[in-house]
């Protein structure tokens, strides 16, 4: 026997809804990265406004909790953390210092992809999709300015915990909602399909 027989005989033995999952989700991602990469990434139609708009989000939440006018945002030209690349970035500062920049690729454009491809992917009605797609996006997306924020303000009054908050607190909060949003509308899904059945 083959290998390829026996990864033909595995793949024959996984359910119907396993394997139309999976091949949707095969489909979304490699259709995202073709458009994302020959049309959205040079064009940065959906990346400079989503940038700026998680900048100028988080600049004007630190405003309000500080009760201040200290903070503001720029869209500007930087370099990113290795020093050679010299890419767009929108700037988070405090009384004209730059204190966060945030690239393209911290804007949160792939965790919504990565969030709407499992709804997508999953068997449901099509209003239900769309609800918990938009709803999602929406609450990422202020999760995404409110660790923007967060880190501002761990950059200027706890410096030394700031490496730590942005590589594995906000990031573990932000994963952990997407997760929590995923199992919310699986359960859901969970409990429809053993009332049918």
């Amino acid at each position: 026997m083959s290998a390829t027989t026996t990864y033909v005989e595995k793949w024959n033995n996984i359910p119907v809804a396993v394997k139309q999952f999976l091949l949707r989700a095969i489909a979304i991602l490699v259709a995202w990265k073709i458009l994302y990469l020959v049309v959205l990434l040079p064009s940065r139609v959906l990346d400079k406004p989503l940038s700026h708009s998680v900048a100028n989000n988080a600049a004007a939440m630190l405003n309000t909790f500080t009760h201040s006018a200290d903070y503001s945002a720029k869209s500007e030209y930087g370099n990113t953390d290795d020093g050679l690349t010299n890419v767009p970035l929108d700037n988070v500062y405090y009384h004209q210092k730059n204190i966060v920049s945030i690239e393209d690729g911290c804007n949160g454009l792939e965790l919504f992809i990565l969030y709407a491809g499992f709804i997508i992917c999953m068997p449901a009605v099509m209003g239900r999709k769309i609800f918990f797609v938009v709803a999602g996006i929406l609450l990422i997306h202020v999760m995404n300015i409110i660790r923007c924020a967060g880190i501002t303000y761990i950059i200027l009054y706890d410096p030394k915990h700031a490496d730590f908050a942005h590589h594995y607190i906000f990031t573990f909060v932000v994963y952990g909602l997407i997760i929590g949003l995923w199992l919310i509308f699986s359960q859901r899904l969970g409990i429809k399909n053993a009332e049918t059945e």
